[in-house]
């Protein structure tokens, strides 16, 4: 990974155009120069030249950055605002907002399979009890970004044997099983599975990986990023798959970038080699296999989020699209900037509440616009924040991934679509 004074040549070619500003999604609801792509980067040409000393409020400036890199898209000299505020990320650390807590969460949850499930356990157990309304407004508000969870994980509930026969053709594929798909929605890893399954793949879903470091990366931690990054690239190695498949956006870009993680190691060249095997399952199933369909679903009409990690991350934009385009039933609606990012940016609604729901409300807004009874996404942190939303404004739409609609259009899934 670059470290800031890398990007100073980058830092020192932003013309202040204001591109960007017409395009920033935390500056349509702050307002303010600092929230905005040349304002950061003025600020960070201030650090380096040492007129500004690092502080809470610069590093406050940066962790408003969600990360979307629509600055990025737009950018006539082509500054990458988002790498360099990933590494001024790494330069403030000890300045960041809540920098403790989310080093607690970072660290001690997501590093950790076992008590990121123990964590999830007790917000079970507590809204159960209804333990949960008795939080304070500000956690309450937080608390409630989490949807309803299941009865069982994935794990717990493949093993009991709800897999679908793989035809097999000799072709052995991973699949990266998130903590999300693990333990919020584990449907959609069904699904996938599936789908996947129903191709003619031998599917391996390995025990031993964790989290794929994509909070962790963004955060600035680069040491804990390639930590979990090598665990993975090791589990995967060892299962001998052609391709690792995953259907969250966010877990697809972290791997893809983790021969960067690795830039200059000894461990660069498996790194870039595993990063080449990854795959977003739609653009995997439009582009890699011979595509099985089903029947069709009953009628219903369907927009698209793009996620942020998927879009201008990936450069995945025609195949979640051409996915349901051939599933029968499915009318396709259009949204408008489809491309927007929703606020919720990994932990960024956790920390950033308020700049979050401003981000969310206009996504929302041009949502209702479709008339869509689904709206189809391919990360599971933008449908957690989408459907949060969606409850706000008291609407009767469900969030799915596009998989979830395949599945069922040829008669894999069983699940009601939540």
């Amino acid at each position: 990974m670059k470290r800031l004074t890398q990007y100073a040549d980058e830092i020192y070619r932003c013309m202040r155009c204001g591109a960007c500003q017409a395009v920033c999604p935390v500056f349509a609801v702050i307002g303010q120069e600092g929230s905005v792509a040349r304002g950061r980067i003025r600020l960070m040409r201030e650090m380096l030249e040492g007129k500004l000393a690092p502080s809470p409020r610069l590093a406050k400036y940066v962790d408003l950055c969600l990360g979307c890199r629509l600055c990025v898209a737009n950018c006539p000299p082509g500054v990458n605002t988002d790498r360099i505020m990933v590494a001024a990320r790494h330069e403030l650390a000890g300045y960041l907002p809540h920098a403790r807590v989310k080093r607690l969460l970072l660290r001690q949850l997501l590093r950790n399979p076992r008590r990121f499930a123990a964590a999830m356990g007790v917000l079970k157990l507590a809204r159960r009890a209804r333990v949960n309304g008795l939080l304070p407004g500000a956690l309450k508000l937080r608390e409630d970004l989490m949807p309803a969870l299941p009865a069982h994980t994935f794990r717990r509930g493949w093993s009991q044997g709800t897999a679908a026969i793989p035809l097999g053709d000799g072709r052995r594929i991973g699949f990266f099983l998130s903590c999300m798909g693990n333990q919020v929605f584990p449907q959609v890893a069904r699904a996938a599975v599936r789908v996947l399954e129903r191709q003619g793949l031998e599917v391996i879903i390995p025990d031993g990986v964790v989290c794929c470091g994509a909070a962790h990366h963004h955060s600035g931690d680069w040491q804990m990023a390639r930590e979990m990054a090598w665990r993975n690239i090791m589990v995967f190695r060892e299962a001998g798959v052609e391709a690792v498949i995953t259907d969250c956006a966010s877990c697809g870009s972290a791997m893809r970038e983790y021969a960067g993680l690795f830039a200059g190691t000894d461990e660069a060249e498996e790194a870039a080699e595993f990063a080449a095997k990854v795959a977003d399952i739609s653009v995997f199933l439009v582009e890699k296999v011979d595509l099985l369909t089903g029947d069709g679903i009953p009628p219903v009409t369907v927009t698209y989020h793009d996620a942020c990690h998927l879009i201008r991350y990936q450069g995945v934009k025609h195949a979640p699209r051409q996915l349901l385009s051939s599933i029968g039933g499915i009318t396709f609606r259009e949204m408008v900037e489809a491309d927007r990012c929703c606020g919720g940016a990994g932990t960024y609604n956790l920390f950033n509440y308020q700049v979050s729901i401003g981000v969310l409300d206009r996504k929302i807004k041009h949502l209702k616009e479709t008339g869509a009874d689904l709206l189809a996404t391919g990360c599971p942190a933008c449908r957690m924040q989408l459907e949060y939303g969606i409850r706000r404004h008291g609407l009767d739409i469900k969030v799915v991934h596009p998989v979830e609609l395949l599945a069922l259009s040829l008669g894999l899934n069983t699940e009601p679509l939540a």
